[in-house]
C-alpha cells in the first residue's frame, strides 16, 4: 500500500536517522518607526513551528530508504508529514513517559483568553515543566503544537491541572474535551521549496542531506 500524508510518526520522523533537528517559533512581525522616535510593531501572521533536519552518516546500505523519504516530502504542500522535537520527546519531570503511561490526558477547559487553558485525565500529582510540549486536533482536520510557559503545573488528586499558559497563542477551534498528546508532542509540517540539500558522498558513506521545514495548518 502507498503511503499515506500526512507521513506518520512511524513512517517519517521516527525512523530518520537524524544528527540534528531544529525546532523553533519565529515571530511573524514588522518593525517601523515613526515621526516621533516611537517604535511600532505588527503582526503579520501566524506563529509557526519550523527548523531544520540533517541526517547523519549513513553507509550505503542505510541511506536508501531515509534519502527517498525526504525526496518523496519535496512534493509541495500535499506531501506533508508529523514531526516532534526529539529533544523533548516527554515531558521534563517524566523522560521516559513511565509515570504518564497509557493516561487518557484531555483538555479540561480553556482560558479567558487564547493563551491559557487546563488539563485532565493526568495521574494525580503530575507535574509539567516550562518548556514541555503538547498537541491536540482541533478545527477541521488542524493540528495545534504548544509549548508550556507557567513554570510548574500539578496536577490535583484528580489528575486535574489549573489553568496555565502556553504558546503560540490558542487557535480558533480547541475545544474542552480534546485529547492531548503530551509523550511526542506533534504538529503536521512540509518541507521548504529549495531547501533540500544532496548527501556528500565518499566511496562507502554518505552524510548531511538536510532540508528547512514548516508547520502546515492546511
Amino acid at each position: 500500500m502507498p503511503l499515506t500524508y500526512p507521513l506518520a510518526l512511524a513512517d517519517f520522523a521516527d525512523i530518520l536517522p537524524i544528527s540534528s533537528l531544529s525546532f523553533h517559533l519565529p515571530e511573524q512581525v514588522v518593525m517601523s518607526r515613526n515621526g516621533k522616535g516611537e517604535v511600532l510593531t505588527a503582526d503579520v501572521g501566524e506563529r509557526l513551528w519550523q527548523g531544520r533536519m540533517t541526517l547523519g552518516r549513513l553507509t550505503r546500505a542505510e541511506a536508501g530508504r531515509p534519502e527517498v523519504l525526504i525526496e518523496l516530502v519535496r512534493g509541495g504542500a500535499q506531501h506533508s508529514f508529523l514531526i516532534y522535537d526529539r529533544h523533548r520527546t516527554n515531558p521534563r519531570l517524566d523522560p521516559q513517559g513511565a509515570i504518564l503511561g497509557a493516561s487518557a490526558v484531555t483538555i479540561l477547559a480553556l482560558g479567558g483568553d487564547a493563551r491559557e487553558l487546563s488539563l485532565a485525565g493526568l495521574p494525580a500529582g503530575y507535574v509539567l515543566s516550562a518548556g514541555d510540549h503538547l498537541s491536540f486536533a482541533y478545527g477541521s482536520g488542524l493540528q495545534a503544537l504548544h509549548r508550556i510557559v507557567t513554570t510548574t503545573v500539578t496536577a490535583s488528586g484528580a489528575g486535574q491541572t489549573p489553568l496555565f499558559e502556553v504558546i503560540p497563542a490558542i487557535r480558533p477551534g480547541a475545544v474542552a474535551g480534546a485529547s492531548v498528546q503530551l509523550k511526542k508532542a506533534y504538529c503536521k509540517a512540509v518541507a521548504m521549496p529549495g531547501s533540500i540539500e544532496e548527501a556528500v558522498r565518499f566511496s562507502t558513506l554518505s552524510e548531511g542531506m538536510s532540508f528547512d521545514w514548516v508547520q502546515t495548518l492546511r
